[in-house]
């Protein structure tokens, strides 16, 4: 028997451990439930005694252990540090992401079946099973499999759609940790990932590839952001490779825009295919130029120079106005003035817009990774910046998705942040970020309110990590937003980019390891001393009242945060009535969890019948996003997709069904939202957020068996909830 990906990441954790560990432990730092830790176990075990090892030790109120004998180390060892995939059994959906981007990628014209199957290690009949969904998946996209006898497949259709289709789908499967590793030539965790990294740089030059972008921002005089550096070697990499096998279609050249050419994106766009004409002895036609001009146009900037749109003075002064006009806007609903901050504040945000023009105008969507974390924390943040963009719309003659409102929400955020800055910022922090200038303030200013601190640099994850190398970093701390594989253990702390509690109780911590004598040392000193006090009295969960502690020392001036949510508005309770919640629904697919969620909000009224196509439109535009913990949906579209009234449906799964997501697959309940504006329900789902952010209480909800078991679980620690608030905790 061969281990699927989660038996060999429990069989890691394991081997590394040398000591029992609990299995509570392991399912909260998998993201996974007991029950199905200990399913995987099982499996580990089978592996085991087929390998002829000792089985797993296993000890009442202690856990699992794995017992290192020499047979084991040897077998192990090696097992454990390969990267090839012979060992590996891919599950269904890592098979079917393999089979879509190989023949979006078309390397080869045609690609027999037998040849993907042994690829992948499989049989031609599970190949033959898989492409049947594979079909589906290309047909929702508007793209054509092609089966051909004796010659293999290919995948049909217009050539951008098939660029994009890829792009999207290697975005999906290939975090930018992932891809930084494999640059290096490290291992990877998923051995899927590396299949796919293999096929999409075969026969390339890896080195020469990343090289390029780097010559495209000494053209434009900015530094992309590390998702937009990534992606645009992946776009280099795939039009490469359609190009040199002779399966690229054609492109059609824009004739309705003349401003292209007139910009500087194109000038960078046309030096980039040209060195690669040169390497690869292949000729690019001029549609290609034009599409890698717009991908180039839609990139996101951590440090821009230009901020203009091409060379044309007009539109420039025009965006100038909008700008202004925008933060005006803020300035108004919020009652406040930017002062001395609004001259950087002008200037970062009109670098932002620049190219979200770009993109509204080509169609391109943007999925902001913080999305629902901003809409949970500052709703009234969300609404006052779509009333602000109004002079953006109307420049761009459409409207502007919530994506793109969130992000530029964050400038916002960040800005409003720092209007009560530390006076004293000793320490120095440089911040990298890998999603934009945008989250990266945020973090920033958060940084700079919170802790005795001075930011002295905003920096891409790909900066810190080639410095590191130079050994030209100097800071007393690096705070990140995205994992930095090349940097040391310790050397930095990864956060979250809304900055949460968990976050500021680690990033205490992690100052004080780093014994730099700042304040936020004596903050902890004195939260420690009232922490012992308080246990003699017979106080408990003192790690989360040394929290509150330290809150109270270091927001003891008084300020408060003008983006809070109203708790005046409906609650959990008052929202989840009995009969909105499902028990037991059997589902074969995500399309189908989605219909049976829907179903009781149709019902009784909630919502209306087109209520799940939206909600499936959505999953399929924008990803698996929607299951925000681990086997978890959130699911839901905006007000005017058929909200009617203001509830909340609950669906619990007779069987997991799996939507793709790579860390929270498969779902085991469904929470479906019918809200009818932006604030409304913010009471009741930060109460929910918060109940589903504890482990114990999402394995109830899977557990559960009635719906009066259901609605008992969530009053229940709904009430503990409100005492710990009563209480002081946060």
């Amino acid at each position: 028997m061969e281990l699927n990906h989660t038996c060999l990441e429990l069989l890691k954790i394991l081997y590394e451990q040398r000591d029992y560990i609990p299995i509570r432990t392991l399912a909260e730092r998998m993201e996974k439930t007991e029950r199905s830790i200990r399913y995987s176990l099982d499996l580990v075990d089978e592996f085991l005694k087929r390998k002829k090892l000792p089985f797993l030790s296993r000890k009442f109120g202690c856990g699992v252990y794995l017992e290192h004998t020499p047979e084991m180390e040897n077998t192990l060892k090696g097992f454990l540090t390969d990267s090839t995939p012979y060992q590996y059994k891919f599950s269904t959906e890592e098979r079917e992401a393999y089979l879509e981007l190989c023949l979006l990628m078309g390397r080869s014209q045609y690609i027999p079946v037998m040849e993907l199957a042994d690829r992948l290690t499989v049989s031609y009949g599970t190949i033959a099973a898989d492409l049947d969904n594979v079909e589906r998946w290309f047909a929702e996209r508007e793209l054509t499999l092609v089966k051909k006898s004796r010659m293999g497949l290919c995948v049909q259709g217009p050539e951008t759609k098939l660029l994009k289709t890829c792009l999207r789908r290697l975005s999906e499967n290939i975090s930018l940790a992932e891809y930084d590793r494999y640059l290096c030539k490290k291992p990877l965790d998923s051995k899927i990932t590396l299949l796919i990294l293999n096929e999409l740089f075969n026969g390339l030059d890896i080195d020469f590839l990343r090289d390029l972008p780097k010559q495209a921002e000494s053209v434009l005089n900015c530094v992309f952001s590390d998702e937009s550096f990534g992606n645009l070697i992946f776009c280099l990499a795939l039009l490469t490779q359609r190009q040199v096998s002779g399966v690229a279609g054609p492109i059609s050249v824009p004739v309705q825009d003349k401003t292209l050419p007139l910009t500087n994106e194109y000038e960078a766009a046309a030096m980039l295919l040209d060195l690669l004409s040169k390497k690869y002895s292949s000729t690019f036609s001029p549609g290609v130029c034009y599409y890698l001009t717009t991908q180039l146009l839609c990139s996101k900037s951590i440090v821009n120079g230009q901020s203009r749109l091409g060379r044309d003075p007009i539109r420039s002064k025009r965006l100038d106005q909008v700008t202004e006009e925008i933060i005006s806007n803020v300035e108004q609903l919020y009652h406040i003035d930017f002062g001395s901050a609004r001259i950087d504040l002008v200037e970062h945000l009109k670098t932002h817009l620049v190219p979200t023009i770009y993109r509204i105008r080509y169609h391109r969507s943007i999925v902001n990774p913080v999305y629902d974390e901003l809409a949970a924390k500052h709703s009234q943040l969300l609404r006052y910046t779509a009333e602000a963009v109004k002079p953006l719309e109307e420049y761009c003659n459409s409207p502007i998705s919530d994506q793109e409102v969130s992000y530029i929400s964050l400038y916002f955020l960040a800005a409003i942040n720092q209007q009560h800055p530390q006076i004293i910022r000793r320490p120095q922090v440089i911040v990298a970020c890998g999603s934009g200038y945008g989250t990266a303030q945020v973090v920033a200013s958060q940084m700079s309110r919170l802790f005795d601190v001075d930011v002295v640099a905003v920096l891409s994850g790909r900066d810190i990590s080639e410095m590191m190398e130079r050994k030209d970093i100097h800071c007393d701390y690096i705070v990140s937003t995205v994992d930095l594989p090349r940097l040391p253990d310790g050397f930095y702390i990864k956060v979250n980019p809304i900055f949460t509690h968990k976050d500021y109780k680690n990033i205490l911590q992690f100052m004080d390891a780093r014994q730099t004598g700042d304040s936020a040392s004596r903050y902890l000193e004195t939260a420690n001393n009232l922490v012992e006090i308080a246990k003699k009295y017979g106080a408990g969960n003192v790690d989360q009242l040394k929290y509150e502690f330290l809150s109270t020392l270091i927001h003891s001036s008084g300020r408060r945060d003008t983006l809070g949510i109203q708790t005046k508005n409906p609650t959990l309770k008052e929202l989840l009535q009995p009969h909105l919640i499902r028990m037991d629904v059997s589902c074969r697919d995500w399309r189908e969890v989605v219909a049976a969620s829907t179903m009781a909000l149709e019902q009784y009224g909630y919502v209306s019948d087109t209520y799940k196509s939206a909600i499936i439109r959505n999953l399929i535009d924008f990803g698996p996003g929607m299951v925000m913990f681990p086997g978890t949906l959130i699911s839901h579209a905006a007000p005017a997709d058929g909200c009617k009234k203001l509830g909340f449906g609950f669906m619990r799964l007779s069987h997991p069904v799996s939507f793709g997501s790579r860390t929270h697959d498969p779902v085991q309940i469904v929470f479906t939202l019918s809200v009818l504006d932006g604030s409304t329900h913010m009471n009741a789902l930060m109460q929910l957020f918060h109940l589903l952010s504890e482990p114990s209480f999402r394995e109830q909800l899977f557990n559960a068996r009635t719906k009066d078991h259901i609605l008992q679980i969530i009053h229940k620690r709904s009430i503990q909830q409100r005492e710990e608030l009563s209480s002081g905790s946060p």
